[in-house]
C-alpha cells in the first residue's frame, strides 16, 4: 500500500532526466509490526530507497520505530494514525517542522539532501482544507496517504476533499506524480476495488 518515487530538485522539470537522486519508499503500515518492519527493509533494499515515508503505524513510543541502516528523522505518536520518516545513515537529513498535537491532518516534515519531505497522514473522516498543511519553498515533496477521491488520480467519482487537494495542488504550483499503469496503491476486500489513496506531489520551480 504505497509507491516509490525518486527525487532530485523536485520539481525541476529536468532533474529526472539529468539526476533521478535517492528513491523514496512510501507505504500506509496498517500497524507496524515486526514481520512489516522486515518486509520494508527488504522493499528498501530491492528499490535502493534511500529515504522510507510510513503511515498508520499505530506506535505510541519511538523505540518500535527501528529498521536497520536507518535513522528515525522524526514520528508523530499515537494509537490511532500517527507518522514515521526514516533515513538512510549515508544521507545527512534535519527536521523542519511537525503538525501540532491533536491535528485531525498529520505531516511531518523533513530536509534530505536540499529537498524538503512532506509526509502526510489524512484519515478518511478528516476535512482536507486548504490551510490543512504549511507550504514549503521549492523544492518540496508532499507524499503519503491522502484518503481524497478525485478521478485525476484514478476514481470513478470526484468528491469534495478530492476537489479541495486538487485546488490546493493547482494554487501552490505542486503535480501530481501519478501514472494511470501502475498499480492501484490499495486494495479493498470490503468492496472488491483498488484505489490510489497514497499520493505524491511535487513542487515545480516555475523558471525550469
Amino acid at each position: 500500500m504505497g509507491h516509490k518515487t525518486p527525487f532530485s530538485g523536485c520539481g525541476s522539470r529536468n532533474a529526472a532526466e539529468d539526476d533521478p537522486g535517492p528513491n523514496i519508499l512510501q507505504l500506509n503500515t496498517e500497524v507496524l509490526a515486526a514481520n512489516k518492519i522486515s518486509v520494508i527493509e527488504q522493499l528498501a533494499y530491492k528499490n535502493k530507497a534511500f529515504i522510507i515515508v510510513l503511515q498508520e503505524t499505530h506506535c505510541t513510543t519511538a523505540n518500535k520505530l527501528v529498521i536497520p541502516n536507518f535513522s528515525l528523522a522524526g514520528s508523530v505518536l499515537s494509537r490511532t494514525h500517527d507518522l514515521a520518516m526514516f533515513v538512510h545513515e549515508q544521507l545527512e537529513w534535519s527536521l523542519v517542522d511537525q503538525s501540532p498535537e491533536l491535528s485531525e491532518i498529520e505531516w511531518l516534515c523533513v530536509d534530505g539532501t536540499g529537498c524538503k519531505i512532506i509526509n502526510v497522514c489524512k484519515p478518511p473522516r478528516s476535512r482536507f482544507t486548504p490551510t490543512a498543511m504549511p507550504m514549503f519553498k521549492h523544492p518540496t515533496l508532499y507524499v503519503g496517504h491522502f484518503n481524497c477521491q478525485h478521478v485525476n488520480w484514478g476514481y470513478n467519482k470526484t468528491s469534495p476533499d478530492g476537489e479541495s487537494l486538487d485546488s490546493w495542488a493547482t494554487s501552490n504550483n505542486l503535480g501530481l506524480l501519478y501514472d494511470p499503469n501502475e498499480t492501484a496503491t490499495f486494495f479493498s476486500h470490503q468492496w472488491n476495488v483498488s484505489t490510489h489513496p497514497d499520493l505524491a506531489f511535487a513542487s515545480f520551480d516555475q523558471d525550469s
